[in-house]
């Protein structure tokens, strides 16, 4: 086997650290969320996620978080980034926004970056590992 060039985990650690992330995310009465910022930290949009936040992959140890709803953008600006919140607001994870189609690891993908206040947008997909 080649050197990798990555750090590369096992399923079954993804697994345990996806699924108490999970956890962590959904301890508590409520629901996680999502902040959408600017790269100067302008808040966008906050959405809910749905109770469980997610689901693990119980094969790959993928963790795939699902919105409850579609989001409205509460200000115009172009998303840089996404806080992953748990049900008491505490930032737990921030990863990088992208505009696309598919599911890339680690990032959140929508449909566009330009938001506008009051007009809904689509978050494709939030995959993690």
């Amino acid at each position: 086997m080649p050197a990798p060039s990555v750090a590369t985990y096992s399923a079954a650690a993804k697994i345990a650290a996806h699924t108490a992330f999970l956890a962590l995310l959904d301890t508590g009465a409520g629901n996680a969320t999502i902040k959408i910022r600017t790269a100067a930290d302008v808040l966008l949009c906050t959405t809910m996620l749905t109770d469980p936040a997610g689901t693990v992959n119980g094969t790959t140890g993928q963790l795939t978080l699902t919105e409850s709803a579609t989001p409205n953008a509460v200000a115009t600006g172009t998303a840089a980034y996404a806080e992953i919140c748990d049900v008491a607001g505490t930032v737990q994870l921030a990863l990088p926004a992208q505009v696309g189609t598919v599911a890339v690891a680690g990032k959140v993908v929508m449909n566009t970056l330009s938001l506008v206040s009051g007009v809904p947008f689509e978050l494709v997909t939030i995959t993690i590992g």
